[in-house]
């Protein structure tokens, strides 16, 4: 990877801190602050395309000759093309150049109507999370400008992310506290490391405090993840630790709620902390196991499972057959209104069984499967209506 610095000249004003985008393939993103040098825009990339000097700078130069915004900007980029650099870099102007005075993180302060009405899918993390709680009562924790990103990441040539791909918020869902938990399933596909890992068990250990204080809070957890980061495995691991046993407690106060939506999944050690949830909500394009189809196929080969039999993957693991087998309980559009509607509907109830309650009536099912045959969909579904 490599860092370009530059500086230009700068007329207009530094307002507040903004930040767009996500350090995804062909993507980057941008955060805006005060400036350390008055009257300077004073630009810092990170790329992981190697070589591009020239082509970099002159892109930062014609832009910033016409938009000059004083402030520091920070580019963390994963290949961007000069296209992306440029509506990149205007639209962090124009949200920082706009009249409101709170800081801007990602597209909007505030989810509009028809960003409600879009696929939960099209939605950044950031943008998920504020779909669910209630509208205006927002207020993120450890955001990007905490800058608290891996340490783990640029060391192995990969541009880490000002929040590291998990986005956590406070606020109300119908009027009750809540916090809700977004891992950006564009940034190194959803994997947890050692600092998103953190984040997210603290935030739910804050949320046992508050429970055990006898003021119980919604936990919501929107999970898009392949589970582990490779790059960082055993910290993942233990984060995951972390993770499960603060669901477990919380349990005991008020039920875990998780949505699993897609485009990535719910994978790994996270397919773990999912399956322990009391509610789990899904879309028809959501996925939801233990190992994903990629890794089945590359540990056990193309005869045991060919990933790119979409068919044949969602009739094993997407939302559909997840909820008709009872391995999750709400299936819902890909709406961003119908699945805040389902989360409200999960309730503050506490739940007196929870899934990790039922591990025997899991290997009574087990036990009805032949493993010298290839088991159907079909057969899963016919096993859990006998079971039940």
């Amino acid at each position: 990877m490599q860092t370009i610095t530059e500086q230009y000249p700068a007329t207009i004003k530094f307002d507040r801190e903004t930040h767009v985008g996500v350090v995804g393939s062909g993507d980057m993103e941008i955060l805006i602050s005060e400036p350390s040098v008055p009257g300077k825009a004073t630009v810092t990339v990170r790329t992981s395309v190697d070589g591009f000097d020239t082509v970099w700078r002159n892109v930062l130069e014609r832009f910033f000759f016409r938009n000059d915004l004083e402030g520091d900007f920070e580019i963390n980029d994963f290949g961007a093309t000069p296209g992306m650099v440029t509506l990149r870099l205007s639209q962090a102007f124009e949200l920082a150049t706009a009249e409101e005075s709170a800081p801007i993180l990602d597209e909007s302060p505030v989810l509009s109507k028809e960003s409600a009405r879009m696929p939960f899918t099209e939605l950044s993390a950031r943008q998920r999370t504020k779909a669910v709680l209630d509208p205006g009562t927002y207020r993120e924790i450890l955001g990007p400008f905490e800058r608290l990103e891996s340490t783990h990441l640029e060391p192995q040539g990969i541009v880490p992310e000002s929040d590291d791909g998990a986005v956590l918020a406070r606020g109300t869902i119908d009027g009750d506290p809540a916090v809700v938990v977004g891992l950006e399933g564009k940034f190194q596909g959803g994997g947890i490391g050692e600092v998103s890992g953190a984040k997210i068990a603290a935030a739910l250990e804050r949320a046992l405090v508050d429970a055990e204080a006898g003021t119980p809070i919604r936990v919501v957890l929107l999970l898009e993840t392949g589970g582990i980061r490779l790059q960082e495995a055993n910290l993942g691991l233990l984060a995951i630790a972390e993770i499960h046993s603060a669901i477990v407690a919380l349990q005991r106060h008020i039920p875990v709620v998780c949505v699993v939506a897609g485009m990535v999944g719910c994978f790994g050690g996270m397919g773990i902390a999912a399956g322990l949830c009391d509610h789990i909500i899904m879309t028809r394009g959501g996925r939801l196991g233990l190992n994903g189809p990629e890794v089945i196929e590359t540990e056990a080969g193309i005869g045991e499972l060919d990933s790119s039999d979409r068919p044949a993957i969602w009739r094993m693991i997407g939302g559909e057959q997840r909820v008709t087998t009872g391995r999750a309980d709400v299936l819902v559009d890909d709406n961003a209104s119908e699945i805040r509607r389902a989360v409200i509907e999960a309730g503050t109830d506490k739940q007196e069984v929870h899934r990790a309650d039922c591990a025997d009536d899991l290997l009574r099912q087990l036990s009805e499967i032949d493993p010298t045959t290839r088991p159907t969909s079909e057969d899963f579904r016919a096993i859990t209506v006998r079971s039940n």
